[in-house]
């Protein structure tokens, strides 16, 4: 019986003391400490200082492609060198293919290529805010711009009294270079975009923007305005020579979007 009233003595004590030493722990614990965040990562601390991308673009012309170099400047600044071929067009263009595969773009007087030449730069944006793996930037870019302008068919004959554009069948994309010429003019690019990936050894990058062309001289895209010729039977001229005649073009202008994937190093 003694044992019996010692053990429960000794549980009652326990129990007591427990009661006792609760509120004297809840009053020492307190919310561990926030841990900071790391820096975001940049090319620079790592020793990346240069770069070579290969880019494909499209847009409203059609696609290009080219490459770019890339230079960082500082933690969140990189300087560009970009290259690019591709074409511009009139926006009324409309292509028409026959049942046989053969197409044709009416009223279509030359097709012209472009061999943009930039020099930009490119800022990260909320480095702080994004994560490393999804670096939002901002780039801006200009340059000369000489573009190839040849002919869409052949106008000599057309000159010379033969064969009105509406009846002669049109060069493809690799003829009528011989008769083509090389007008300079200027280009730019405003885009924002994001550098994905958490390896900073590689570049895979997508923009979104807007590109132009301007030439002070203009290309004439689409026919020209003519009268009709006096030689040639009216009903085989195209009266589009006249009703829809195009003057040329100074400015040519498209939103893109725009893939780079390459190497850092």
């Amino acid at each position: 019986m003694n044992r019996l009233l010692t053990v429960f003595f000794m549980l009652t004590l326990l129990l007591v003391m427990e009661a006792v030493s609760d509120p004297v722990l809840a009053q020492e614990r307190r919310e561990p400490d926030l841990a900071e965040m790391e820096r975001p990562i940049t090319h620079s601390e790592l020793g990346i200082r240069n770069g070579i991308g290969f880019r494909f673009q499209l847009n409203n012309f059609g696609f290009g492609i080219g490459g770019e170099y890339r230079r960082v400047l500082s933690r969140y600044t990189k300087g560009l060198f970009e290259f690019q071929i591709s074409s511009i067009r009139d926006e009324s263009e409309q292509t028409f293919q026959s049942y046989w595969g053969y197409s044709v773009i009416p009223n279509k007087y030359n097709r012209v290529l472009v061999f943009p030449v930039m020099l930009g730069v490119s800022r990260r944006m909320f480095a702080e805010q994004l994560s490393d793996n999804f670096r939002l930037f901002v780039q801006a870019s200009g340059g000369p711009s000489p573009a190839f302008v040849y002919p869409y068919y052949n106008h000599d004959l057309f000159d010379l009294g033969f064969l009105p554009q509406g009846y002669q069948r049109h060069y493809d994309v690799f003829q009528g270079w011989g008769d083509g010429e090389f007008i300079l003019g200027a280009t730019g690019q405003l885009s924002i975009g994001a550098n994905v990936g958490g390896d900073f050894g590689n570049i895979q990058s997508i923009r979104i923007g807007y590109f132009f062309h301007y030439y002070p001289q203009g290309i004439q895209v689409m026919e020209p305005k003519r009268s009709l010729r006096p030689d040639i039977p009216p009903e085989f001229q195209s009266p589009a020579l006249i009703e829809d005649a195009a003057s040329k073009q100074t400015f040519f202008g498209t939103p893109h979007i725009t893939f780079v994937f390459g190497a850092m190093w």
